[in-house]
């Protein structure tokens, strides 16, 4: 039994000093004399009932934090990891009695510490355009202002300068994940401010591009609501569409939209309007199996597109001109042709009955074939631009373009009727078809 007592007392006594030298810590924590808080913290090292405590932890923790103020890179760097590594040990071993201990003044600044030296560090890197390195240090700030809202050290419910400056440095490094989720937090929490205007920008293109349409309307309705006056947050999904530099995902976005809403006039003649003018450029093969791929498609969506808008001339003056630009690609093969036939005949010395051969079949029947295709292709052409001629009548005094597009249309029918007149070969015809290349000429002469 006495041995007992012994042994009991002999703890007891050795709790109150290891409590007591917690006591010089703190008294020295206190007094800033951070040196000698470690020296007294050295001193419970080696002693396994006081540095397998958790307050052994925080303090080594709250120490270095306070001496790696002081101390000259890369030792202030290594401080802050120990420290850091002490605070997260703490934490582990007793997190419920963390809070206890954190409200202890002498133990609550090492978090502060950690948030002011990762802020001091990435703000320097930062304005040397080291934004990868600032990006990582912003991303530490963060984690600490966290710890202090949380710990209620750091007033507000989101610390917007530690938040809005990982974001920045995020997107500067190029990491457009890391800074939309940064950015986000500011945003869903409608952080105001001329500051903050780029970052609800970022945002809405950052979730155009990653195809997050809801997330897109909701950062650009955000936006309106934020800043009135500013017109970027007027443009819609279909504005972002049609800026976009990839060709191929553009018509993609455009594709599965028009499948959504097959009947949107607009909708369709945008695409309709942008597969036109990849059609009409010269460098593109219209004999090929893509581009008739690609015309079908223009003239089923144009066509949806004036069967849900007729007041609309556009489609149907779209399809006809395409027929039409056709037509004239096959006019430039025929003078090709004309022009090897030209070059025959000089070539060619008279008989002695003094006529010179005729050109071969081939070359003949090579012209006569084109110019059927050619009439074929205005003959596809031509109905489409009579739908839309009686609305460009209406209108075409309204601006300049719809009057540039009106004469364009009225010069086409021209051009189709002197062709037609020109070569049919029914006699009784031609006069019906001069008739109408007049009447359309006489249009054509009206127009101002």
């Amino acid at each position: 039994m006495k041995k007992f007592i012994l042994a009991t007392f002999s703890l007891v006594a050795f709790i109150a000093s290891a409590s007591a030298q917690f006591e010089d810590v703190k008294k020295y924590l206190m007094l800033g004399q951070y040196p000698m808080a470690k020296q007294s913290l050295d001193a419970l090292a080696s002693k396994p009932k006081a540095n397998s405590k958790p307050e052994y932890f925080l303090a080594k923790a709250t120490i270095l934090s306070h001496l790696m103020g002081t101390a000259q890179p890369p030792e202030s760097s290594k401080m802050r990891d120990e420290s850091i590594e002490a605070y997260r040990k703490y934490l582990s071993l007793d997190p419920s009695n963390a809070e206890n201990l954190q409200n202890d003044n002498m133990y609550r600044n090492a978090p502060i510490n950690y948030y002011t030296s990762y802020y001091k560090e990435a703000f320097d890197l930062f304005n040397k355009s080291d934004y990868e390195n600032a990006s990582t240090g912003f991303k530490n700030m963060v984690e600490w202002s966290d710890v202090l809202i949380k710990n209620k050290i750091l007033s507000g419910p989101i610390d917007t300068t530690a938040v809005y400056l990982a974001g920045a440095s995020h997107q500067n490094a190029k990491k457009f994940d890391e800074a939309a989720g940064y950015y986000s937090r500011l945003a869903n929490a409608k952080v105001p401010g001329e500051d903050y205007a780029s970052m609800y920008k970022f945002l809405m293109s950052y979730n155009f591009e990653k195809g997050n349409i809801n997330e897109f309307q909701k950062y650009k309705t955000v936006g309106q609501e934020l800043y009135p006056k500013d017109e970027f947050f007027a443009y819609d999904e279909m504005t972002f569409i049609l800026n976009m530099e990839n060709e191929a995902e553009k018509f993609r976005r455009l594709e599965e939209k028009i499948t959504k809403e097959p009947n949107n006039a607009k909708m369709n003649l945008i695409y309709g309007s942008l597969l036109f003018e990849q059609l009409t450029d010269k460098k593109a093969d219209f004999e090929s199996p893509g581009y008739r791929d690609s015309e079908n498609k223009m003239v089923d969506a144009l066509n949806r597109s004036a069967a849900a808008s007729p007041d609309d001339p556009m489609p149907n003056f779209l399809i006809g001109k395409q027929y039409f630009y056709k037509s004239e690609r096959v006019d430039e093969k025929i003078d090709g042709v004309i022009d090897e036939i030209r070059k025959f005949n000089q070539a060619q010395k008279p008989d002695k009955a003094g006529k010179t051969p005729p050109p071969p079949k081939e070359l003949t029947a090579r012209r006569d074939s084109l110019r059927t295709q050619q009439g074929q292709y205005m003959d596809q052409a031509v109905p489409y631009l009579l739908k839309a001629e009686p609305v460009m009548a209406k209108t075409y005094k309204n601006d300049k373009s719809t009057k540039q597009n009106y004469k364009i249309l009225v010069g086409d029918l021209i051009n189709y009727y002197t062709f037609k007149g020109q070569y049919t070969k029914i006699a009784a015809e031609k006069p019906k078809f001069l008739a109408e290349e007049k009447k359309w000429t006489d249009v054509y002469d009206k127009i101002q």
